[in-house]
């Protein structure tokens, strides 16, 4: 036999073990939902990654063979340059996510994309109504079959009719049983922290506005060395005196000025707060930074991603906040301030871009707007990772619900807080962070 039939061969039985394996039938169903049939290319990123583990060759998924393969990049192509991969590994998440709570709920087989890894994990769901309706079918043909017929009733049909109704209203009450557990459930599972810090985000009677940031701005500081201050930059006075500390190439700072840039960290978290359950979309408007006055600042509601070298409005909130982000180096190191130190706290956290471990800090802030009618909800890293993590902390909600797990089911608002996070960075993509520090104000 050649080497080229015996390769067939395995192939073609590779093929057919594939198809008969119940987790390959699962990814199958999932990609000729109408959730998934209408993006190509995260089925194909689904499609791809499992039939790779599937098939044995899970330790070799990273995002240089998912970038070249799936996305048709060049071969040896840079990811830390070209993010596809990641942003799409986020979508797909958010997709198998939203997929298993509707069109998929009845599925007792499950498929995750870990946070970390592109290698897909499977798990079994048990149906709690199923084993529930069992148990007590089970339990009341025992029961009955120790009655004795004579005991009951002389004829054999009759007996055989009060079982039936018996076994009847036992089903009609346990799947009453369950459905009232479930709605109970979901009732307060409504009032989760996650549930009640979006709820008082969105509100039907007052405008939110989400604000990626000026990373055109910070370009901009980094060919001509010069900081903006807020005062320069809501009158839009920089873009007209522009200057530069040491020699630039004025042109170049010119046309980085007049460009609308921005991270895809920030638009994924405004793709991520779009599919929330309470987001209110007639309510809610994207407004890049240099468009905003002091008065959105009082008026509306806010989230905010970025620091203040990328957002001088930061400026005014700045002196309310306990946790606060220099990563400007002209003025000192990388460092997140903690102005009221608790107890086994530091003074100050200090970032390190050549961290061979790639760690990294990020801070969330809810706080009140500058008239204490809003609220304002601030997201900064000091890399794209970090920035990423923050946001899925609290768009994610399990970590978050169990930080804030003393306000889980009340009737009252989530009070405004601070956390400090530390992120890491594992092959361009945020871990899973840990909070070092947090706060809640009365």
């Amino acid at each position: 036999m050649t080497l080229v039939m015996k390769e067939e061969q395995e192939e073609d039985f590779q093929a057919e073990a594939l198809e008969r394996d119940s987790r390959w039938q699962l990814i199958q169903r999932i990609v000729a939902s109408p959730s998934f049939s209408r993006s190509p290319r995260l089925s194909s990123f689904l499609l791809f990654v499992c039939k790779q583990f599937l098939i044995g060759n899970g330790a070799r998924l990273n995002e240089q063979n998912i970038g070249e393969i799936v996305f048709e990049r060049p071969v040896g192509y840079d990811p830390r340059d070209d993010n596809i991969v990641r942003s799409h590994a986020t979508r797909l998440r958010a997709r198998l996510e939203s997929h298993f709570g509707e069109e998929g709920t009845a599925e007792i087989l499950r498929v995750r994309i870990p946070r970390g890894t592109y290698v897909p994990s499977f798990e079994r769901i048990e149906s709690d109504t199923r084993a529930d309706v069992s148990e007590v079918e089970t339990s009341d043909i025992k029961l009955l079959e120790n009655f004795s017929p004579v005991r009951l009733l002389p004829t054999e049909k009759i007996y055989r009719f009060i079982k039936t109704c018996l076994l009847v209203s036992l089903f009609i009450a346990t799947v009453s049983l369950v459905a009232y557990r479930h709605f109970s459930r979901a009732w307060f599972e409504h009032q989760t922290p996650k549930h009640k810090l979006w709820s008082q985000m969105f509100l039907d009677n007052q405008d939110t506005l989400i604000v990626p940031a000026d990373i055109s701005l910070v370009m901009a500081r980094l060919i001509s060395g010069n900081t903006v201050t807020l005062s320069e930059y809501a009158s839009g006075r920089y873009k007209s005196g522009i200057r530069c500390e040491t020699p630039c190439d004025h042109a170049l700072l010119q046309e980085v000025e007049s460009r609308r840039y921005t991270s895809m960290a920030d638009l994924e978290f405004a793709t991520a707060l779009s599919r929330l359950p309470e987001f209110q979309a007639s309510r809610t408007q994207i407004r890049y930074v240099r468009d905003l006055q002091l008065e959105d600042l009082k008026q509306t509601n806010l989230i905010m991603a970025g620091s203040m070298v990328a957002d001088p409005w930061l400026a005014l909130i700045e002196h309310e906040m306990n946790f606060v982000l220099h990563d400007n180096p002209a003025l000192g190191s990388l460092r997140v301030e903690n102005k009221r130190p608790g107890p086994g706290e530091k003074a100050a956290y200090f970032f390190d871009s050549n961290d061979p471990q790639r760690r990294g800090l990020a801070t969330i802030s809810f706080l009140p707007n500058l008239s204490g009618r809003g609220n304002l909800l601030i997201v900064q890293g000091f890399t794209l990772a970090g920035t990423e993590a923050a946001a899925e902390f609290v768009t994610g909600g399990t970590d978050f619900d169990r930080l804030f797990a003393a306000f889980f089911g009340r009737s009252s608002p989530l009070p405004h807080f601070e956390i400090l996070l530390e992120t890491m960075d594992v092959n361009g993509m945020s871990a899973r962070p840990n909070v070092l520090a947090w706060r809640t104000y009365p």
